[in-house]
Order: C-alpha cells, then sequence, then structure tokens
C-alpha cells in the first residue's frame, strides 16, 4: 500500500510545468509576452493625465471647504428633521395607549408633551456642532427643527382630546357662567 501511494503521488508530481508553460496532452507549450514591440494605446476619451492638472492649494482647499459646509449643511437639516421622524411611532404608542384615563396613558402623554418643549427650549445646543462653520446657514434646519416638535405638541394635544382633558365643549366652561339674582319673584297667592 505504500509502495502505490509513492507511485501516485510522484505520477501527479511528474507533469509540473515551469512558470509561464502550459501543459496540453504531455506536450509543454511557451509563451513569452515580454518579446515583441510594445504599442502605444490612445487614451480613452475623457482621460486627462495626471500632468496635465494643475491644482494649486487654494484651490483645492477652497473646494475642500465648500464639501465640508455642503456636509455640515446636510447634517444640520438631518439633525432637524430627526424629531419629524418619531411622529409617527409616538402617536401609534399613543393610539396604543387607548384613551381612557391611567397611569401609561398620562405618562406617555406629559412626555410627549415635555420632551418637544425641552428641545424647543435647548435648540442652541442640538445644532452647537455646526456654529465652528461660519458659512453653514442653520437659519432653515432651525426652523424645520421647531416645526417638527410643535408637530409633537399638536399630537399631545390630540391624545389629550381624545381622553376628554381639554376644556372645548361648552359643558365644561359652566363653573364659569355668571348666576342671575332674582329680582322679582311671583307665586300663586296663598289660600287659607
Amino acid at each position: 500500500v505504500a509502495e502505490s501511494s509513492k507511485q501516485a503521488s510522484a505520477s501527479l508530481a511528474a507533469p509540473r510545468a515551469t512558470a509561464g508553460a502550459t501543459t496540453t496532452g504531455g506536450m509543454a507549450l511557451r509563451f513569452d509576452l515580454t518579446k515583441g514591440a510594445k504599442r502605444e494605446l490612445a487614451p480613452p476619451p475623457g482621460y486627462m493625465p495626471a500632468e496635465t492638472i494643475v491644482e494649486t492649494d487654494a484651490t483645492t482647499s477652497a473646494r475642500a471647504l465648500k464639501v465640508k459646509t455642503e456636509m455640515m449643511q446636510k447634517r444640520a437639516l438631518d439633525v432637524a428633521l430627526a424629531p419629524g421622524k418619531n411622529i409617527l411611532m409616538q402617536g401609534f404608542m399613543m393610539w396604543m395607549s387607548g384613551s381612557s384615563i391611567n397611569i401609561f396613558s398620562i405618562m406617555i402623554t406629559g412626555m410627549a408633551f415635555l420632551n418637544p418643549i425641552k428641545a424647543i427650549v435647548g435648540i442652541d445646543d442640538t445644532f452647537k456642532r455646526f456654529k465652528e462653520n461660519a458659512a453653514v446657514d442653520l437659519t432653515v434646519p432651525k426652523l424645520v427643527f421647531i416645526a417638527c416638535n410643535l408637530g409633537m405638541v399638536c399630537l399631545a394635544l390630540w391624545k389629550c382630546n381624545t381622553m376628554g382633558l381639554l376644556p372645548i365643549t361648552a359643558a365644561d366652561w359652566t363653573s364659569f357662567l355668571v348666576t342671575k339674582d332674582v329680582v322679582e319673584t311671583s307665586a300663586p297667592p296663598l289660600l287659607l
């Protein structure tokens, strides 16, 4: 058994070819790709060699500053739209909590009021990282941020209305009605 395995390994190792050579049916074919003249190919359309492109440090830094400013502007708008992405989730949570007054629905509604108001008050802290670049205009992102947070407050007001906590009906204001003083009374005569 050992002798047959040696013969099999020797037969497998026998047809080895050298680098750049292939074997077909026991014959070795060699291809030498280094011989022959090199042909110069024309560059493809739109190709500009690196030698023809001349950039100064000023144009490179101006382009980099422009790209950074555009990126910061996009990031500021992403930060401004973040509260708007939570409106549907918050609305679903409020809808699932039901319209009855219990601790769970009160907590969800209270947080729906407080979180947007805290975010609007702390708007400068939210956009602080974008103020380092004076070229970034934060007016539109801040307005969008305020609008998204006011949308969350409107959602909380809707939830208060469904729970019956907003005084929007006439019956809610009956305690403020002025009672009239009776000036004159009439009654049937008393018969004795």
